[in-house]
């Protein structure tokens, strides 16, 4: 799964101005990342969603300033996309891995 979305933010990184739309990919990512471990948590989802959204959204500004250069912006920012969305991916597994709750049957 996170390898699909890095994929994702890699296509989505050649785009110019594209890389806007990488920030609801990562936001929707860890909420996935979260129900898989069925550890969803509202105020622990706001609290890494809103900082995700300002590292994101400033790192997502300068690196659209990178499509100013033909060709090795384009690349430069979808190895910056594919980097972060790897990180975040997996940051965001191991802080849910530990919050796993167990499946309990009714």
């Amino acid at each position: 799964m996170l390898i699909a979305f890095a994929l994702i933010g890699v296509v989505l990184g050649f785009v110019p101005g594209g890389s806007f739309l990488l920030i609801p990919l990562e936001l929707f990512l860890i909420y996935r990342i979260a129900e898989s471990h069925r550890a969803f948590e509202f105020g622990s989802f706001l609290a890494m969603g809103s900082a995700i959204v300002v590292i994101s959204g400033f790192l997502k500004g300068l690196a659209s300033l990178l499509h100013a250069i033909p060709g090795i912006g384009q690349m430069a920012n979808s190895v910056v996309a594919f980097g972060f969305i790897m990180i975040i991916g997996t940051l965001a597994e191991r802080y849910y891995a530990s919050r796993t709750r167990p499946n309990v049957v009714p």
